[in-house]
Formats: structure tokens, sequence, C-alpha cells
């Protein structure tokens, strides 16, 4: 676009042509503002799409379990007496009681061990001294002991071969005594090859094990040695089949069973399985929870009031602004721009449809009657016409139900029918929505109503407020070319005006200058 870059502000004239300008242009400007306003509307709109879409993400989030069978069913163990016998649940338990009419424990193993009074040395940090270095072997593996060695060194160089000997050993600064324990109780401890019976140590050479000591109580070398006792296996009878013990946990058909004390034949302790209750209900609450907050929050947008006298602002009149002024002008501004909404009161309508709509019975699974809709199993619309179709649970009811009948609140909310028409589902096919569980019916729904959302306010630039950004940003191209052009004009008439001032003013000096001469 060719512009006229010669401009007069008013030098000959005297006038404020900038400011006449300006003036001028800001009337021009009007149109653009409008559309200008509309963007930002829109692109608020697109941003409280958003935030509905969130909403229904959170609600299918806390839905999308209540199809699933194994949210219903979760189970817990009880014990009969929980002094003899614990129990958890591990895997899936085939039965739902299970008898233990005997059991004895298992006892572990002791290992063995050996102490030796090493009294010569009163520090662990202390070297053993110039001359008092030594060697042993212990189970086949020589232990070189250095003078410049403490006992906090020997532990280290001995325990660092513990993985070959199968023996540890430890420090007791009370007895100040060095204490060799073999790792398991089939395992010896065998020390030889002292090469200073007088080491400071004490450590002498000989064996300990299940049947061999060679260091009883009073030996002439101070140590005391503790011959090791081998594990015995327990036993217990459930239902009937004797299992053996290797430790006092067994796990056994998806569960673990902990022994804490004999049980004499003759005696028993029962462990229940059954609906894990608390759990189950809590997955149902939370559902309840998060739905009614998702309608109580939509429901707010859809009868939020518009605030007319509050249009979005324009960059020159933020200039003039605080940031705090501007954030509750843009609050006032923004609030009502669902009002109303027809997509989300219709997604909020087939949602209630949803919910208050009987499960049909036709096959895969017979439906009972007489559980067969949410009211049965205590879960409400709130009498409150305020509430806008808020849910609410009585407890005692729901809990009967889940405790006596939970099969039947299974398929409530699990049943699936499926026509078998590829794309078809229970928001889009009356059959599948008729015969199939609320758990489906919500899950479906909601995918649903995010498609429609997304269609709308979604990123692509096929979404219809995406479209339309696009449409307003060419008008305001638009209209940015034509004000340049308009404003381009002004400029060019006031600089007319100006040099025709100009040249009358020369000509009106000549004049003068011609008469006065004269």
């Amino acid at each position: 676009m060719i512009t006229n870059n010669l401009r007069f502000s008013g030098l000959v004239s005297g006038m404020d042509t900038e400011t006449l300008v300006k003036k001028l242009m800001d009337a021009e400007k009007a149109q653009l503002n409008k559309v200008l306003q509309n963007k930002t509307k829109t692109e608020w709109k697109v941003d409280a799409y958003r935030e509905v879409n969130t909403k229904f993400l959170d609600l299918r989030s806390a839905t999308e379990n209540l199809r699933l069978e194994a949210t219903f069913n979760k189970s817990k163990l009880t014990s009969s007496d929980l002094s003899k016998v614990e129990v958890s649940l591990t895997g899936a338990a085939s039965r739902s009681e299970y008898i233990i009419s005997s059991a004895k424990p298992y006892q572990p193993g002791i290992p063995s061990s050996i102490k030796f009074s090493s009294a010569g040395v009163t520090s662990e940090t202390s070297e053993f001294g110039a001359g008092n270095g030594f060697q042993f072997t212990l189970n086949g593996e020589i232990i070189d002991l250095g003078d410049h060695d403490t006992i906090r060194g020997a532990m280290t160089k001995i325990n660092a071969l513990a993985d070959k000997t199968g023996v540890t050993a430890s420090y007791s600064s009370g007895d100040q005594a060095i204490v060799f324990t073999a790792k398991d109780a089939t395992k010896d401890i065998t020390i030889s090859n002292v090469s200073n019976g007088n080491n400071v140590l004490k450590i002498a050479a000989g064996t300990v094990s299940e049947t061999q000591n060679d260091f009883p109580a009073g030996n002439p070398s101070g140590a005391a040695g503790n011959s090791g006792v081998k594990a015995v296996d327990g036993e217990v009878t459930i239902n009937g089949t004797k299992l053996t013990l290797k430790s006092n946990q067994l796990s056994y058909d998806g569960i673990t069973f902990t022994i804490k004390t004999e049980i004499p034949t003759g005696s028993h302790v029962t462990i229940t399985k059954k609906a894990d209750v608390d759990s189950i209900f809590d997955s149902i609450k939370n559902f309840v929870d998060k739905y009614n907050d998702t309608i109580k929050s939509l429901n707010d947008k859809l009868g939020e009031k518009r605030n007319k006298n509050f249009s979005p602002l324009l960059d020159d009149q933020k200039k003039d602004m605080k940031e705090k002024e501007i954030e509750l002008w843009e609050e006032k501004a923004k609030s009502g721009l669902l009002q109303s909404d027809r997509m989300i009161s219709s997604a909020l309508d087939k949602l209630r449809r949803t919910l208050y709509s009987s499960v049909g019975d036709s096959n895969p699974q017979k439906m009972n009657s007489s559980f067969d809709s949410l009211a049965e199993i205590g879960i409400t619309t709130s009498s409150n016409y305020k509430d806008n179709g808020k849910l609410v649970i009585d407890e005692s009811k729901l809990r009967a139900a889940l405790e006596n009948n939970i099969q039947d609140v299974t398929l409530l909310f699990t049943k699936k029918y499926d026509t078998t028409k590829p794309g078809d589902n229970t928001a889009n096919n009356k059959d599948e929505f008729n015969n199939s569980g609320i758990g489906w019916r919500l899950y479906d729904q909601l995918n649903e109503t995010m498609k429609e959302i997304t269609k709308t306010a979604g990123t692509s630039n096929d979404a219809y407020l995406s479209k339309s950004l696009q449409q307003l940003d060419t008008q305001i191209d638009s209209w940015e070319k034509r004000l340049q052009i308009k404003e381009n004009y002004y400029w060019k008439q006031f600089t007319a005006m100006e040099q025709a001032i100009q040249k009358a003013n020369t000509q009106s000096g000549w004049l003068t200058q011609q008469l006065g001469g004269g």
C-alpha cells in the first residue's frame, strides 16, 4: 500500500493536527474495537468450554471403574481369632470360608555361635600394636589381621568374606567380645590354623555345629560356644487338608495365613471371605460426590448472569488501569459466558436420563427387578428443586444392598448389552442403552459429551470456535488495513490544508511587499 509520508503537523495553521487525527481515528476504530472485543469473548468462551470438559473428564474418571466387575468383586477376610491366625488377601480366593482345625507353628532354627572375650583390646579403634598381628582360617578362608588393624577393621575383613564362609562377626563393647554367628542353622563354624594362640582377640581353634561344640563353658580359652538347632517344620490343617509350614506364613489359595500360636486338634479358627463393602461403598460415593460437584458447577454456569456493562478491555484501556482493577473488570466481563448454554444443558439432561432409567433384563444377563435402578439401592434425587438433580445416598440402604445383594448391585452397574453394530454404544443405540448397566451408560455418555464439546472448542482448526477465531482474525486484518488507508487520507487532507495556507501566506507577504514598495 502506497502512503504519503510527508506530514505537516500544524506548523503553519497552529492546529494540533496529531490530536485531531487521533480523535478522528478513534471514531473510525469503533467497529474494529467491537471485533477485537468479540475475539476476546470468543477466546474466553473457548477456555470456559475447556474447563467444562475438564469437569466431565474428572467425572468420567470417577465413573469408569463402575463399569468393571473387579470394582464390585473386592473382598476382605476376617479371622474368628486374630490372636491365633491373621490373614490377608493377596489374590483371588476361591472359597468364602476356610476352617483351620489344627496348627503347629514352625520353629525357626537357631544358628551356631561363638563368643571370644577380647579383654586385651579396650577400644574398637585402637590398633593391635607391633607384633600382635595374626592369621586364622574360618571355614576354609584365611583371615589376615595385621599390627595396624583394629577391632573395627577385623570386623570388616571377616564380614567381607561372609558369602564364602557363611559366618558374620559382631563386637559387643559391654562384654569386650568378638561374636561369630553362622548365617543359618545348618552352617558349621570351624576355626583352624590360628597363628598366635595368645592373640589379642582370644580367637581359638575349634568347631561349633548342630552336633559339635569345642567351646563348652569353662574351656581354657575362655570362649563360649552355642550349638545350632535345626528348624522344625510346622503344619496346619485347612479345610481338612494338612499343609507344611516352612515359616509361620503360608500362601495358599490367594490368601496369606500367619500362624501365631498352636491350634490343638478339637478347636478351630474360621476365616471368612466377604465383599469389601467399605471399599465398594467408597467407589460409589466417590462417583456421587463428583457427580454432585459437576452438576452444581455447571448449573451455576448456566444460571450465571451477564454483566452487559462490562465488555472486554482493549489494550489502550488497560494502560491506565492497575493489575487488580483489570482482574476485577475481566471477572465481571467473563460472567454469563455459558448462560443457558444449550450444549451443556443437553449434556446434563442426558446424564440425568442415564442415571434415572431402569436397566432392562435382556440377555446375556438377567436383572433382578428389585435392583434395576439406583433408587432401589438407596441413591435418589434430592427433593429440593434448588439442588438441580443432586444425588442423595441413603447409606444404610446402600450398605444393606452391598452386604446382602452384591451380585444384583454389580449387574446394575456393570451389565453389558452389545448389539455388535460397529461404532454403537449406549449413547447412540437405544437397545444398548436400555439393557446396559449404569456404569456403561455414564461412561459412554460422558465420552460423547466430551467429543461434542471438543468439536466446538477443541484445539483442531476444524473446531467451530477455532474457525470463528480465524474469521475474526481475517476481519481484524481487513479493518486494520482500511483504517491505515483512512488515517493516511486524513493526514493527506491536513497536509494539503497546511500547504494551501502556507502558499496563501507567501502570496500575501509578496503582495504586501509590493504594495509597500509602491
